[in-house]
């Protein structure tokens, strides 16, 4: 299966812990960024354009249901993803 890097850096980027959202419509996904200072974390909601390929493809999936087309839902992985992501290191 052929993958663009940019979606394979999103799936290794997720790999690696990255918080990723995407909206209950799966139309616009959110890739969750901590900008740290010496105090705190500040966030930044960076826009993601892979989570959407990503959930047609079946590399992604959602954690929870989403019952609300117009609130983000946290996504993981799926074996096939995991198995993408190995297969091209």
């Amino acid at each position: 299966m052929g993958i663009s890097q940019a979606k394979l850096i999103t799936l290794r980027r997720m790999q690696s812990g990255t918080e990723h959202r995407l909206r209950g419509d799966k139309a616009i996904g959110l890739e969750m960024k901590c900008d740290f200072e010496i105090e705190m974390c500040k966030r930044r909601d960076i826009t993601c354009r892979s989570l959407a390929s990503l959930m047609r493809s079946g590399l992604i999936e959602f954690i929870a249901s989403p019952t609300d087309m117009s609130r983000y839902y946290e996504v993981r992985l799926t074996e096939e993803g995991e198995r993408v992501v190995n297969d091209n290191r």
